[in-house]
């Protein structure tokens, strides 16, 4: 699935600054809670795992299969029914690094705009194509 992108519209570069750096803490916030949930998921698979080895050793069994999630494919959206924690886990660990790949986008972009507070308030407006709150281009009106 492709993001779409928007117009944003701003009159300073503080402002571009600004949202950036709101977009960073947003990213930031959210990479750190499902930081917790994958690190929560897996303390919980290694005791479903040791229990799993104490269950094959009581019942003198080589393995016992783990339960998976059934996966269903709808028009290219994958749904889990069900899903594992391992399944889960995959799917957060997935998320975690989207979102740090973002966070570091947005950060080099951040200090590559350093230079536009060099701009006098009120002769600039800056237009931003943005895709996912991430600056793809930036294009500076200067105002006479």
């Amino acid at each position: 699935m492709q993001a779409s992108s928007e117009l944003r519209i701003f009159n300073t570069p503080e402002e571009l600054k600004k949202s950036l750096d709101d977009e960073i803490g947003r990213v930031r916030t959210l990479l750190g809670d499902y930081l917790r949930r994958l690190e929560e998921n897996r303390i919980k698979i290694e005791r479903l795992k040791k229990a799993q080895e104490a269950i094959v050793k009581f019942a003198g069994e080589k393995q016992i299969p783990l339960l998976e999630g059934r996966e269903i494919d709808l028009s290219g959206l994958k749904v889990l029914v069900n899903p594992s924690l391992r399944q889960e886990m995959d799917a957060l660990e997935d998320v975690v690094k989207s979102l740090q790949d973002k966070l570091n986008i947005m950060q080099k972009i951040r200090k590559a705009l350093d230079p536009l507070t060099s701009f006098e308030e009120g002769i600039v407006t800056i237009v931003t194509v943005m895709s996912d709150n991430i600056p793809i281009k930036i294009m500076i009106h200067l105002k006479p």
